[in-house]
């Protein structure tokens, strides 16, 4: 992770020769003095021979380069050839040519040729100097990679395919104290190909092939003077923010790899999916969610292909990201949702199907407030705290809790309130104060079918009735129980009105 700064800005720029807009006036001058100051921004030294002519600038040689964390060398990208023209009507047309090769290099360490070929590409800005819009489109963008080195290696054979198909978009830098950038894009399908091998003398091998349908991606980053990744506390002081939703229809890919005698195959698809970024001085979220996942894979050591089916997988984080008095909201969510393995797997513990095979769910799903007592984005810092401990949760809602499977469904919820002052009544845990409710449905018929597939001992199943009896009572319907578990703050602890501590 500790060259994100360089990758993130070649990605952004590349973002931006994929774009373009319509608006006021600009100049080809304007558009090329604002590609260099964008890029300076991020760190990069930016060199070329610029050739001045009555409808624009040719920009040849164009390369740029940065010095990586650490003194682990320096990272160098060559972009060949760019035409900025002025079209007349105060916007100006960004001319890439249709096989772009860019030289890629990080040090002695790694290097590779980035082939972008295009189809149909415009790309046009207008605006003004300190607010551009760039409106862009292309029937087909296409990357690949060739010349490909690896710790001084050439990588023969190498195949890293990426083709886009009917791309447009538009992204609209503003500048003023933040450099504002929205960007709102759409890609009908994109699929990907990599075969690589390691070179002669292994027997390592991947290869992944997939494609994926109706993307777009919707972002919003405010990106201040002076960027600096490695700094990232001082950068999000000074204003860096992001966030991003991107989201995809049918998806699918293959796979299979070799790493001496270990070898496997398989596949996945899924009808849909999203995720969701987010991350300024005060909070960082993350998440995301795939419908209709189904997944298969085989091995030579295994005795039969594994497949798998989960309806809906979710995951949601949402947590502070500053020192702060004041509690913040933070949230977890995880989700499972009708999840099934194929009858092969079952089999295996489960011969004569006496347990349900109907789908699982696993849920946790919570949220509360919290605070940091060190400033996590900034590692030094941190390291040096004293404290001890390095927040503070204050309150924390259990929304929803589900773990079914087998015949049997836990379901619960609750909420607590903790006394950061009083680390001595719960052994160095601030006091909570609180209730959560549970509900059991079907337990004992699962210990039932256990003892009778013999893999619970029946002196184990009474056992465990015994605690279940010490901590639930009989709800309505068949095989049903409940539990109320609360937690004073001064330190008792009761299950259903009966004390335990």
């Amino acid at each position: 992770m500790k060259n994100w700064k360089s990758i993130a800005g070649t990605a952004t720029f590349v973002t931006l020769m994929g774009s373009t807009a319509s608006f006021a006036d600009v100049s080809a001058v304007d558009v090329w003095a604002d590609w260099q100051g964008y890029l300076t921004n991020f760190g990069y030294e930016v060199t070329a021979n610029e050739t001045a002519s009555s409808d624009g600038i040719t920009v040849n040689g164009l390369s740029i380069a940065m010095d990586l964390p650490e003194g682990d060398g320096k990272m160098k990208v060559d972009f060949g050839t760019l035409t900025f023209k002025d079209l007349g009507d105060g916007t100006v047309a960004v001319i890439l040519p249709e096989h772009m090769p860019m030289a890629v290099s990080i040090s002695d360490d790694f290097a590779m040729t980035l082939n972008q070929d295009t189809t149909g590409m415009s790309m046009v800005v207008s605006g003004s100097a300190n607010e551009m819009t760039y409106d862009y489109s292309a029937d087909q963008v296409a990357i690949s990679v060739s010349d490909l080195v690896i710790e001084g290696d050439k990588v023969d054979d190498a195949k890293i395919d990426v083709a886009m198909s009917n791309l447009s978009g538009k992204t609209t830098s503003v500048m003023e104290d933040l450099r504002l950038m929205t960007q709102a894009m759409t890609i009908d399908t994109i699929s990907y190909s990599v075969a690589v091998a390691e070179p002669e003398g292994s027997s390592s091998s991947l290869m992944i092939k997939g494609e994926m349908a109706d993307l777009a991606l919707n972002s919003d980053t405010a990106i201040p003077k002076g960027l600096d990744f490695e700094q990232m506390a001082a950068t999000l002081t000074a204003g860096f923010a992001a966030k991003a939703a991107i989201t995809w229809g049918a998806s699918g890919y293959e796979f299979a790899f070799k790493d001496g005698g270990d070898m496997a195959d398989g596949s996945s698809t899924s009808d849909s999916g999203n995720l969701t970024f987010g991350m300024n001085r005060d909070s960082l979220s993350y998440g995301g969610t795939a419908n209709g996942t189904k997944m298969s894979f085989s091995s030579p050591d295994l005795p039969f292909p594994v497949d798998i089916a989960i309806a809906e997988t979710v995951f949601n984080l949402l947590m502070p990201a500053n020192k702060t008095d004041t509690p913040s909201d933070f949230g977890l969510t995880v989700k499972l949702g009708d999840f099934t393995i194929s009858d092969s797997i079952w089999n295996m513990v489960d011969s004569g199907a006496i347990l349900s095979r109907n789908p699982a769910t696993i849920l946790m799903d919570f949220d509360g407030k919290a605070n940091w007592l060190i400033d996590i984005m900034d590692p030094e810092s941190a390291g040096n705290s004293d404290v001890a401990m390095p927040g503070q949760v204050h309150n924390l809602t259990l929304k929803s809790l589900q773990v079914k499977a087998a015949g049997a469904d836990l379901t619960g919820a609750g909420a607590f309130t903790f006394n950061n002052d009083d680390l001595e009544t719960f052994d160095g845990i601030p006091a909570p104060t609180g209730a959560l409710d549970l509900k059991l449905t079907g337990g004992n018929g699962l210990m039932d079918n256990l003892v009778k597939m013999g893999l619970l001992p029946e002196d184990q199943a009474m056992g465990a009735r015994m605690m279940m009896g010490l901590f639930a009572v009989i709800g309505e319907g068949e095989d049903t129980l409940t539990s109320k578990i609360e937690v004073k703050g001064d330190g008792q602890v009761l299950a259903n009105g009966q004390r335990l501590k």
